[in-house]
């Protein structure tokens, strides 16, 4: 009997270990900040002559609620929702920019989403047909793929791609790519670089290959970063938590080192400039607690006309 009480308590010792370890550890190692900053993505962002966004809005497709401590280690296990949104930063007297792109209903229900809002993702694809910029922080295909389920060569030719956010990687390959010809990277290197008036791509290869972060300077002066999934809540870079390692490591791999780099960068812009407003991947609560703070209207405004 004692030897099957020890071997119990083994076990369970075992068990709390593997759970710690999968679940909570969060050590960032000797991960170091970028050399890049806010100064720097000003400059880059009033390089393009033009019309800078007037604001930014968000639509909400789906969500789910799953233990917060998945998706930023160590966290209190309780629910949380992970929303996929897509942004609209609409520009005064031309195309809005996009960044991301919501997901269709068979993807949603694959991925067992709790809900589909059919006619935030029909506004979103609406936008994406008419839109002078479409961008994507990543290329998983709640990011990327409603505009790909769109299956529409004209809305498909106002998105940028890096190489990663193309077929040839493990994510990018799962998606419903459209017979060839295919898009070509136009966003290469691994140095922030504008796109448009006002916006700065920051290659940021860590979550996947593709990932990229999105440096917006409205024409008012405010500045919003959108973090995508190297943030998936606003407590992962707030508190330098990375995904927990049974999701980062396992489930959906991604480069832990490089997570904790950026994360350690996005902690210095907001340093030199506290009223960046980050915005993570997938924490539609932090947005909506207070938008007015945030900056985010929460729906696309009525259109009075086509984009």
């Amino acid at each position: 009997m004692r030897i099957v009480k020890r071997g119990l308590l083994a076990l369970l010792v075992l068990l709390l270990v593997a759970g710690y370890w999968l679940l909570v550890d969060n050590r960032p190692g000797n991960a170091q900040p970028k050399p890049i900053t806010v100064a720097q993505l000003r400059g880059l962002a009033a390089a393009m002559p033009g019309q800078a966004p007037s604001s930014v809005e968000m639509e909400r497709v789906t969500g789910r609620e799953v233990p917060a401590t998945l998706f930023a280690a160590g966290l209190a296990p309780r629910q949380r929702e992970t929303a996929v949104m897509a942004f609209r930063l609409p520009v005064p007297g031309g195309q809005p920019v996009i960044i991301d792109s919501g997901l269709s209903r068979a993807a949603a229900e694959s991925m067992q989403f709790s809900d589909y809002d059919a006619a935030a993702q029909a506004r979103i694809d609406t936008q994406l047909r008419g839109a002078g910029l479409v961008l994507f922080t990543h290329e998983h295909i709640d990011h990327q793929g409603g505009l790909l389920a769109l299956n529409d060569r004209a809305a498909l030719a106002n998105a940028r791609f890096n190489p990663g956010q193309l077929p040839g990687q493990r994510w990018s390959d799962m998606l419903p790519w459209p017979a060839p010809p295919l898009p070509t990277a136009t966003i290469t290197g691994t140095q922030p670089q504008a796109v448009g008036p006002g916006v700065v791509v920051i290659p940021a290869a860590s979550h996947t290959p593709g990932s990229q972060m999105v440096f917006v300077r409205l024409a008012d002066g405010r500045e919003f970063l959108f973090a995508g999934d190297i943030s998936t809540l606003a407590e992962s870079w707030q508190q330098t938590r990375a995904r927990s390692r049974l999701l980062g490591d396992f489930l959906a791999p991604e480069n832990r080192a490089e997570v904790f780099a950026w994360l350690r960068t996005i902690q210095a812009w907001h340093r030199e400039a506290p009223a960046l407003q980050i915005i993570p991947g997938h924490d539609l609560g932090w947005i909506t607690s207070d938008p007015a703070t945030r900056g985010v209207r929460i729906g696309f405004a009525p259109q009075t006309s086509a984009p």
